[in-house]
């Protein structure tokens, strides 16, 4: 499996970030290099586990991790981000969406206002992450998708960013559906790697980021809902 290995800054996002660029949205992190290579074997089996439940094609065994670069800074460009996206690509990237968004849904549906607005008594965050509570973390989700990724390439969010206040079922189909629309408009376009070296984006880039950040934070809010549930009892 070959393996893109990114150092974060100290005052940004420190650690080291291990992306699979061969397998849209597969990524992990950890303090050090050597732990997060570790990782990156277990982290693929659960992928392929995902893509298996969502009836998605097994993109098949692989063992044995290979470095294949390493660049260090934040939002910065692997060498294949720079290439343009395909249509293909972009095909899987939206059957992968439509799964990471069907999990994020069903993790969601039902939970009490109690619930999506308690804040769990975790420690270790990043200053600029304002985002605790599940309610918090929607928002994040779909203002990070729209005026963040999407905003990088090309979009222009016909909407304010997403308030904490919002109809959160509503606001987050409506804003997959403006997302979907123009990733199936990016088919024709002419210029499919829309680089932008001051920003540090590209098409592939920002396919990849999409996919890896629904799966990250649903991973998280069923976290906060199982420490909810434990303190509970």
């Amino acid at each position: 499996m070959r393996v893109w290995l990114l150092e974060g800054l100290t005052d940004a996002e420190p650690g080291f970030q291990a992306w699979a660029l061969d397998f849209l949205g597969l990524a992990t992190w950890a303090s050090t290099s050597a732990a997060v290579l570790e990782r990156m074997p277990v982290k693929y089996n659960e992928y392929r586990a995902w893509m298996k439940t969502h009836r998605l094609a097994d993109p098949g065994p692989k063992t044995a991790v290979e470095v294949v670069e390493e660049i260090k800074g934040d939002e910065v460009l692997f060498t294949p981000d720079r290439e343009p996206s395909t249509v293909g690509e972009l095909d899987l990237a939206v059957q992968l969406l439509e799964a990471s968004r069907r999990d994020l849904v069903t993790t969601l549906q039902g939970l009490p206002a109690k619930v999506l607005d308690w804040d769990p008594p975790y420690k270790q965050f990043l200053p600029w992450a304002r985002w605790r509570t599940i309610r918090h973390v929607i928002a994040h989700l779909a203002n990070t998708e729209t005026h963040y990724y999407l905003a990088s390439i090309g979009f222009r969010p016909p909407s304010a960013p997403m308030s904490m206040e919002s109809d959160w079922q509503a606001v987050l189909a409506h804003r997959r559906a403006e997302a979907m629309e123009f990733l199936d408009g990016l088919c024709d376009a002419s210029d499919l790697a829309r680089i932008d070296d001051a920003g540090g984006w590209s098409v592939r880039k920002v396919l990849r980021r999409l996919i890896w950040h629904e799966r990250l934070h649903t991973k998280s809010i069923r976290r906060i809902v199982t420490e909810y549930s434990y303190r509970q009892r």
